[in-house]
């Protein structure tokens, strides 16, 4: 598959998450990212093709590469350490996707379990999206997400989901434990009731405003990622 842009291109070759083939660059390119990139692939001993600006357009599918892309393999599912998770279910757009991901390793998060899907599609999209931060996380995708989930109960996580329900705590009023799991859905149909009722405590997101609408599943990410974030800094 191709990926495209000086972002994307540069995540793949630093995190070792795929096998990068070929990388494609504009000749004209001399820039200090660009030049980064390819001491990069001399290091790497990845192959580089220097191409005029119209034969990499030929080659490159979109319209934004600015003049680089790579030949790569799918991406490989990661082991977890134990550090927080976050499963994210149904957030079915690559951009929403990627935004979530960016957010998430920005604070601080490593470890992202994904509900069953083919992603190899959209891989380009999340790479440029998460602005290269789909290959710095480690990501698993979930083949059974409630047998997943309830291995990592097993192994210690508390698992968290975010759900507005009766016994639903306000999730600035709540200190996280040590080893959490977050479960967090998207807009069409939230948590399914399997998982949620593996959770230890389901949270919500309290308004300082009389607004009535739910917040999307990445403005809601957000929130809970950042209260994550300065919790665990006072650790």
């Amino acid at each position: 598959m191709i990926i495209e842009g000086a972002i994307a291109v540069k995540s793949a070759l630093q995190n070792n998450k795929r096998e990068v083939k070929t990388v494609y660059i504009c000749k004209d390119k001399k820039t200090k990212d660009f030049n980064y990139i390819r001491k990069l692939t001399n290091t790497l001993n990845v192959e580089r093709k220097e191409l005029e600006k119209e034969e990499l357009s030929s080659i490159l599918n979109g319209k934004s590469h600015g003049g680089i892309g790579a030949e790569v393999s799918v991406r490989k599912n990661d082991a977890f350490d134990d550090s927080d998770i976050f499963y994210l279910d149904g957030i079915e757009d690559p951009f929403n996707l990627g935004y979530a991901m960016r957010t998430l390793y920005a604070l601080g998060v490593k470890n992202v379990l994904l509900s069953e899907r083919d992603y190899s599609s959209m891989e380009g999209q999340l790479l440029k999206s998460s602005a290269g931060a789909y290959d710095m996380l480690n990501v698993k995708v979930a083949d059974d997400p409630l047998k997943e989930i309830g291995t990592y109960k097993e192994k210690g996580y508390y698992l968290y989901g975010l759900y507005r329900g009766e016994e639903a705590k306000d999730v600035f009023d709540v200190t996280f434990r040590e080893k959490a799991l977050f479960m967090l859905g998207g807009e069409k149909r939230g948590i399914s009731a399997d998982l949620l009722s593996l959770c230890d405590e389901h949270l919500f997101i309290s308004y300082g405003s009389d607004f009535r609408n739910a917040l999307n599943a990445c403005a809601a990410l957000d929130v809970v990622a950042t209260l994550l974030r300065k919790q665990r800094k006072r650790i």
